[in-house]
């Protein structure tokens, strides 16, 4: 039995617009992929080139910085004003290699001269509270700074200690492995934390905004594989958290003093202020230390990555390591208020450009 010509057209259209319909969807969804797909390239294009640009910039800097000498005053980039007098190791050792251009230590905003469009802070890690060395006495100081109520200085302090320390004794209002399983938390690492962020795993340390703020904005806690305490790259929460006497409001009196004269002694900084400071003598250390954190920050968009660089001068084969890395989280980020567009980090060739 053969179809008539009436129902052959009348099965033909409905068929064909089902075709067309299907056609149709099919292109949309090939649209849509390549839409997709093209919009993703973008993305992976922006980000292989943002990570050149750090891997570029982080390159420089830790030239600069393992080529460059240190004084009170920072790192010296410039051209030489005072030399060594001699070649001997005392000669080299107490000279004061002041050049005529200085990047100082203390988070101080500079616009990248190889890339205009970043600007870097960096940090002494000596001027910043060291989670890894910090004793019940200042941690106590460092919490009465950030406003922490007094009743919790006890349980985080302890709950720090027993993180951090080998055995499984707990102190009294501490916290070792049996309690953070209990919680259903990771337990403690009993060894040195290995970056800032680590600290989040404390039992306590989770909730203290008013620090993970301020941390976040500038550095105030670090990791360093480093000790002492260096008044002159010092956040004012380190000077008010390591010198009695100091609160967080006249700290300013203390950063004001050093951007005139840097302090080379306690001497220098008990007088300024007028206090005798008798204390852990060994403790203060003028000089910047090997361990720096790095804030780099893009004008335009605001990203902002941390990252710690530490100098290894013994290390013939690498002489300086990235200890860790991380994008600075977009709630806390905050807009940088005042970058003098004079004040630029030079890149190596500007530096041997003008002979430095």
């Amino acid at each position: 039995m053969h179809l008539s010509d009436k129902n052959m057209r009348g099965f033909v259209l409905p068929l064909t617009l089902w075709i067309i319909a299907a056609m149709g969807l099919i292109s949309a969804m090939m649209s849509e992929w390549v839409s997709e797909a093209t919009n993703n390239a973008l993305i992976i294009k922006e980000k292989s080139e943002a990570n050149l640009i750090f891997s570029n910039i982080r390159n420089e800097l830790a030239f600069i910085f393992a080529r460059r000498p240190y004084t009170f005053r920072g790192l010296q980039v410039g051209n030489f004003i005072n030399k060594p007098k001699g070649d001997s190791f005392n000669d080299i050792l107490n000279a004061d290699f002041t050049s005529d251009q200085m990047i100082k230590l203390d988070g101080t905003n500079y616009i990248m001269s190889s890339d205009r469009q970043y600007v870097v802070r960096i940090h002494d890690g000596k001027g910043l509270v060291n989670l890894n060395t910090v004793n019940l006495k200042y941690l106590k100081n460092m919490f009465s700074v950030l406003e922490i109520p007094e009743t919790s200085h006890n349980a985080l302090a302890d709950a720090l200690l027993d993180y951090r320390d080998e055995d499984d004794f707990r102190r009294l209002s501490g916290a070792e492995e049996n309690t953070y399983i209990d919680l259903g938390l990771y337990p403690p690492s009993n060894s040195f934390l290995v970056t800032p962020l680590e600290a989040q795993r404390i039992l306590g340390w989770t909730n203290l905004k008013k620090l993970w703020d301020k941390h976040f904005e500038k550095p105030i806690i670090t990791t360093c594989k480093s000790s002492g305490f260096n008044p002159n790259t010092a956040s004012k929460e380190a000077l008010s958290t390591f010198i009695d006497g100091i609160s967080y409001d006249n700290s300013d009196i203390l950063v004001s003093l050093r951007k005139k004269i840097p302090f080379r002694n306690i001497r220098d900084v008990g007088d300024s202020i007028g206090l005798i400071l008798n204390e852990q003598p060994f403790f203060f250390s003028f000089l910047p230390g090997r361990c720096f954190i790095i804030d780099l920050i893009k004008l335009e968009t605001g990203e902002h990555t941390r990252f710690s660089l530490t100098l290894l001068p013994r290390n013939t084969s690498q002489p300086w390591q990235i200890d860790y890395v991380y994008k600075i989280p977009n709630e806390t980020k905050k807009p940088l208020l005042s970058v003098n567009t004079e004040e630029t980090f030079p890149s190596p060739e500007d530096i041997y450009r003008r002979g430095g």
